[in-house]
């Protein structure tokens, strides 16, 4: 090739191979990886600068000798030794994954009790979160709180999310049904949390550390709920809900059993539709005599049917607990469906802590009242509003009308659930005046599902295996700056000291003018 050709074709060369780093930095920068990509990119940068010294080394040996290469050089090894240390910081800080919280109340540091629970690790931890692109927002909320679980694990617990539209294999396999949820799996054992706080994601953990069998026996024989039905009324959802949490639910025949099995953690009734008699109502005494615990749901009856002639249930809870189950059926203004109660006030209990500002849906409900001897055990749990009353005139709503009758009616605000425990043998108790609110047709409106299986865990004694410190929050209160203040503000930043800034270059280029 021609010599003079072949020094033309140099500059060529060297412009390509600055174009090929910018673009293989480009490529970089928005795919965030060092991929084949970046590498050929590079590559070929590499051997177009080559090709450009081969092709005029003299031009090149030029610059390398010149003045300014001494003085280039100098900066291109003070970069160099910047960017090496930069890199050496770097690599420090992902081999100590050391985190300082500066805040003054510490609220992005685990709890003591929970840093406890995490060094007793044994076994390595996974928590997936099952999030959506819809909830994307709560997705991006809650890392902060997993990162915090990662650091402090020791190596042995880990965290991921997973979109269950996408992979839908992986929420049937952890049985994940609400979008949000958040997975703790401990090898084959997992167990699913729907609000991803610390005190929930810290119980889980340390029920998987210490498996023990938790047990749920759902009374059968009466028309109750069924377990294993996917129908609107069945009860399959609930099933499913414990079942991700590890309980081991059983139904319970106490006609061909002598009585309630020792491994009983809770007993549910869930809305018989003909009377329980006497002999089964004494073997759950019995078992609550030895501080069992019994979660009761009936729906609401206007009319004693022959059915339900002889149920022992409904007067064994008025003589002993002193809760009285009404004859009524709820009307509330305040629902779509007047029939439907809305339900928004609750007690400051374990079962309701948990429910933040989310409402409940009672798709036809009784209400249940309390005698003055059982305002010492028993608690008010879920309440209607006072723009409702219970209708306990069967007369008048045979014929349409759902209008309050101050001599028959039960006035608003309203008792839907009620529960408490006995002093002496600790047993515990939950009645709740519907059934169908918690049935596969409503269990994810609202507060539903999340309510009864909150109600079984506080029954099943599961509620509080650990108590975290709560965290106090300093209130901080900004003043805002008065007309005056802002004025000046703006006066300084955006007047006076560009003014300065520019009356200096001013004096500065006037004074080397006339030097000149």
């Amino acid at each position: 090739m021609n010599p003079a050709r072949r020094t033309r074709l140099a500059p060529v060369a060297y412009a390509l191979a600055g174009i090929s780093v910018l673009a293989t930095a480009g490529w970089a920068i928005v795919n965030r990886q060092f991929d084949a990509t970046v590498q050929v990119g590079l590559g070929l940068a590499i051997v177009l600068a080559a090709a450009g010294a081969l092709l005029d080394p003299a031009r090149l040996r030029a610059v390398l000798g010149g003045r300014q290469a001494r003085y280039g050089s100098n900066a291109v090894l003070v970069s160099l030794a910047f960017a090496g240390i930069l890199a050496v910081l770097t690599y420090l800080a992902i081999t100590n994954t050391k985190q300082l919280d500066l805040t003054e109340d510490k609220q992005y540091t685990l709890t003591t009790e929970t840093q406890l629970v995490l060094a007793g690790l044994k076994d390595p931890v996974e928590l997936i979160g099952f999030y959506t692109p819809d909830a994307s927002a709560s997705r991006d909320a809650i890392r902060p709180l997993l990162d915090q679980y990662r650091l402090s694990g020791g190596g042995k617990l880990s965290y991921r999310f997973v979109d269950p539209r996408s992979d839908p294999v992986s929420a049937d396999r952890y049985g994940v049904t609400r979008d949000g949820s958040v997975v703790v799996a401990m090898g084959e054992a997992s167990e699913v949390t729907s609000f991803a706080t610390e005190k929930d994601i810290t119980e889980a953990l340390v029920r998987l550390s210490n498996p023990e069998a938790r047990k749920v026996y759902f009374l059968v024989g009466h028309g109750e709920r069924d377990l294993q039905s996917a129908e609107a009324a069945g009860f399959g959802q609930v099933r499913a809900a414990l079942e991700s949490k590890n309980y081991e639910v059983a139904n319970l025949n106490l006609v061909s059993q002598a009585g309630v099995p020792d491994d009983a953690r809770a007993v549910v009734v869930a809305g018989p539709t003909i009377a329980i008699p006497q002999a089964e109502v004494d073997r759950l005494k019995a078992y609550l005599a030895q501080g069992g615990s019994l979660v009761v749901l009936l729906d609401p009856v206007l009319t004693q049917t022959d059915a339900l002639r002889g149920d022992a249930l409904v007067p064994y809870l008025k003589e002993v607990w002193g809760v009285e189950v009404r004859p009524d059926l709820i009307v509330d203004l305040r629902s779509d469906q007047p029939l439907a109660a809305v339900a928004d006030q609750y007690a400051s209990h374990p079962i309701s802590e948990r429910l933040g500002n989310l409402v409940s849906y009672f798709p036809g409900a009784r209400s249940l009242g309390l005698t003055e001897a059982a305002a010492q055990t028993m608690v008010p749990l879920v309440l209607t509003g006072s723009d409702s009353w219970g209708k306990a005139d069967p007369e008048t709503l045979a014929g349409g009308s759902l209008d309050f009758v101050p001599e028959s009616d039960n006035a608003g605000p309203l008792t839907i659930v009620v529960v408490g425990e006995q002093a002496t043998q600790k047993a515990r108790l939950a009645v709740f005046g519907d059934s169908d609110f918690a049935s596969n047709a409503d269990f994810f409106s609202y507060a539903n599902g999340d309510l009864l299986v909150n109600t079984i865990d506080w029954a099943s004694r599961q509620e509080s295996l650990i108590s975290l410190t709560p965290k106090q929050s300093t209130p901080r209160f900004v003043t805002p700056p008065t007309a005056q203040a802002v004025g000046l503000i703006f006066l300084l930043t955006v007047v006076v000291i560009p003014g300065v800034v520019v009356a200096a270059g001013v004096y500065v280029w006037l004074s080397r003018r006339r030097r000149a």
